[in-house]
């Protein structure tokens, strides 16, 4: 794609429909979606999990910045050639799908945020955030860790993600999402506070905002069923997301 060498994983392709593709978080990789996510989800989906160029095996482009990335997966879709898929991103995975959808809308049905970035501006503390991080219920996680070691020393763009996440605001592209949106966030999310996820929810019409009680940053490792019925029932419906009664709201126990 675009020249550059990308590692992806592929499943569920005999279950046709449109595809879904997963866009992992800063310093990640695909291998993040394993052992839950990607096979859960692709048990009724066609799911396709890549390496963001600069990330895990995946080669680099010549700058990595927010838009440079968008038509990276403008590209990588056309190429696959997909006409629309749906898009599901984690973290700053979560911060491209809103830019990649509102900068390329004919390519996206339908989009599902976990725990995004995007949003530097509710950061009222900056200096307590690594702080903060270290009592995320996501790295209690321990069985992870080698996984967590091996992805990070990988990855080739981690200064120019630290840039994406803490100077790129998505803000100005949530009103102009039109397609419909499923926001995923861990309660006791300590690096992306709940307040981001119910301001999204609040911006992007329509959208529907799911919390997940108990969980951090990464409510697809500990709370693995949960999320992923989420996303699939979200997924499955035919017709669009409507507005959050009050049990779906923010203070709904799921």
């Amino acid at each position: 794609m675009q020249g550059v060498r990308t590692r992806y994983i592929e499943a569920g392709a005999e279950n046709g429909g449109v595809p879904l593709i997963l866009i992992h978080g800063y310093n990640g990789s695909c291998d993040y979606w394993m052992p839950h996510t990607l096979p859960s989800l692709s048990s009724e989906r066609h799911v396709i999990a890549l390496d963001l160029p600069g990330n895990g095996l995946s080669g680099k482009l010549p700058s990595h910045s927010l838009d440079a990335y968008t038509d990276f997966l403008a590209a990588f879709v056309s190429l696959l050639g997909f006409d629309k898929v749906d898009l599901l991103g984690h973290s700053m995975g979560g911060q491209l799908a809103i830019a990649a959808v509102a900068r390329y809308p004919h390519l996206y049905r339908k989009l599902v945020l976990v725990d995004s970035a995007g949003l530097p501006e509710l950061v009222k503390t900056q200096w307590l955030a690594p702080i903060k991080m270290l009592t995320d219920s996501s790295l209690r996680q321990v069985r992870m860790y080698p996984t967590f070691v091996k992805i990070g020393l990988r990855a080739r763009a981690g200064r120019e993600g630290l840039k994406i996440i803490r100077s790129s605001s998505i803000r100005r592209d949530l009103k102009q999402l039109n397609v419909p949106t499923l926001i995923v966030w861990g309660s006791r999310d300590r690096v992306v506070p709940l307040e981001h996820g119910a301001f999204m929810a609040k911006h992007i019409p329509g959208a529907r905002l799911a919390i997940i009680r108990g969980a951090g940053h990464m409510p697809f490792y500990e709370k693995p069923q949960e999320c992923s019925r989420l996303i699939l029932s979200f997924l499955r419906a035919e017709s669009d997301a409507p507005e959050p009664t009050p049990s779906e709201s923010a203070d709904s126990e799921l």
